[in-house]
């Protein structure tokens, strides 16, 4: 039988130590300001089908939940 000897390393942060991932959210609103005023086009081209899509399906909704109220009249009048 031959021994094989193990190292283990345990990774830890010090309690004094509170900015862990302080460099990740620095300034995170200009760095997306930045990056879609570079990119308008791209951001354009996924922004305005997706809105799109919402604007019909929310308008669609609308339209199905009146639907019954334009029925009745009809009916009445007619």
């Amino acid at each position: 039988m031959v021994a094989v000897r193990l190292r283990e390393v345990a990774y830890t942060w010090s309690p004094m130590h509170q900015n862990i991932m302080n460099g990740l959210w620095k300034d995170a609103a200009v760095k997306l300001r930045k990056r879609v005023a570079d990119n308008w086009s791209s951001a354009l081209t996924l922004v305005v089908p997706v809105a799109s899509t919402y604007w019909y399906a929310e308008h669609f909704r609308q339209e199905e939940k009146l639907h019954h109220r334009t029925l009745e009249k009809n009916h009445r009048s007619g």
